[in-house]
């Protein structure tokens, strides 16, 4: 029985002990938020927002003013189907031989303009096996 009595009265001891001091006996307090409540940022945060504008570049559009430039059927001029003769792919090779047979079809001056360009390309062209 004396050990009951010790046991109560250090429960009654720990209980008025608790009351005068509240923070007795609580090691951490969770702090509640409440519903729909935005927390504050904290001072450390990183801002992740990008910005960027655009950069607008007038010469590389895909629609060329070719005005005054002789072109074939496909709109092509002749520096650009010489790029295609020496292109790595068959088909590539082929359609730029094509397109130059058409753009010369189409205007014979272009050939006296460039004849040692043309004919460098074109003998290049028929020691080449691929392009039949």
């Amino acid at each position: 029985m004396g050990g009951q009595l010790g046991n109560k009265k250090k429960a009654e001891l720990k209980r008025k002990a608790a009351a005068g001091n509240p923070g007795v006996g609580i090691d951490f307090k969770k702090v509640k938020h409440k519903l729909g409540k935005k927390l504050a940022r904290a001072q450390n945060e990183t801002d992740t927002n990008i910005h960027s504008k655009s950069i607008n570049l007038p010469s590389q559009g895909l629609s060329e003013d070719k005005d005054g430039v002789a072109v074939n059927s496909q709109n092509l001029t002749l520096k650009e189907l010489l790029a295609q003769t020496g292109h790595y792919s068959e088909k590539s090779r082929k359609h730029g031989l094509l397109g130059l047979a058409d753009l010369l079809a189409r205007h014979p001056e272009e050939l006296g303009k460039h004849v040692g360009v043309v004919y460098s390309r074109l003998s290049e062209r028929m020691a080449d096996a691929d392009a039949g």
